[in-house]
């Protein structure tokens, strides 16, 4: 399929994991992908091998890289088609014992970042006629996994901003609706995980239904669904792709069986 030829897409968080996924199924599809992240190293390497793609260093969380990076876009393109928000981190820190200073450090990328790049972004395509913007959420929006209070409120804060984006931004021509991923298979898992419980997660991962972890070109595939013209009645929505995690909560199944 080539359902984005001609057309102009960001990504932001593109250097590494969902976020280069998600470029390069645009950029199979036939898209110019402008590929934003802090670290220029891994942008420029994504860059070389998709071919249509070019890297743009920024920090979402700061206001005026945020302005640089959308002119860059503006003058190169003329027109910004589709907006990613990919890029976010999450600190492991518990609750009692979170500073602000990380607070602010994970809310300014996945929250304040995500709605400075979509406003300025969304501005653009107002006066171009309309386009998509796709925000990537997580099921922990909705579910605590561990001590990552910031992330977790971050992600549930991208929800509402999405559901009043699309109610606001669809007179424009514009769609806005998230992804949220479930437990996916990145470098950043392996590198978390010992190899022996990797194996376990990626082939018989007994809470998950499917039995296994996502893979980041499935995630990839829900992006480029919303993004595309495919998905033209859909805004305002947030698609789970967790391989059924979230359909079962496993409540009986983990009872432990009687004994004596």
């Amino acid at each position: 399929m080539k359902r984005f030829e001609g057309r102009n897409v960001i990504v932001t968080g593109a250097g590494q994991g969902i976020g280069r996924a998600i470029a390069g199924r645009f950029a199979e599809e036939g898209a110019d992908v402008m590929l934003v992240g802090r670290r220029r190293e891994p942008l420029e390497q994504a860059a070389r091998e998709l071919g249509s793609a070019w890297a743009f260093p920024a920090d979402v969380s700061v206001a005026a890289e945020i302005d640089r990076t959308v002119a860059a876009a503006t003058e190169r393109w003329g027109r910004i088609d589709v907006l990613v928000n990919n890029a976010g981190i999450g600190e492991e820190v518990p609750f009692l014992e979170i500073d602000e200073e990380s607070w602010d450090r994970v809310l300014g990328i996945n929250l304040r970042g995500a709605f400075l790049t979509a406003q300025r972004v969304a501005r653009e395509q107002v006066k171009t006629g309309g386009g998509s913007i796709v925000h990537i959420a997580s099921i922990d929006a909705s579910g605590a996994d561990g001590s990552y209070a910031s992330y977790n409120a971050s992600k549930a804060g991208l929800l509402g901003l999405n559901r009043t984006m699309a109610m606001e931004l669809a007179p424009h021509g514009i769609r806005v609706n998230c992804v949220s991923p479930g437990f996916t298979h990145t470098a950043m898992t392996e590198e978390a995980v010992p190899p022996e419980l990797m194996d376990y997660l990626v082939n018989r991962f007994d809470r998950v239904p499917m039995r296994r972890l996502v893979k980041p070109q499935e995630i990839a595939a829900a992006v480029a669904f919303l993004a595309s013209d495919d998905a033209s009645a859909i805004t305002g929505i947030d698609l789970t792709v967790d391989c059924g995690l979230t359909a079962n909560w496993y409540i009986l199944e983990t009872i432990p069986e009687a004994t004596g």
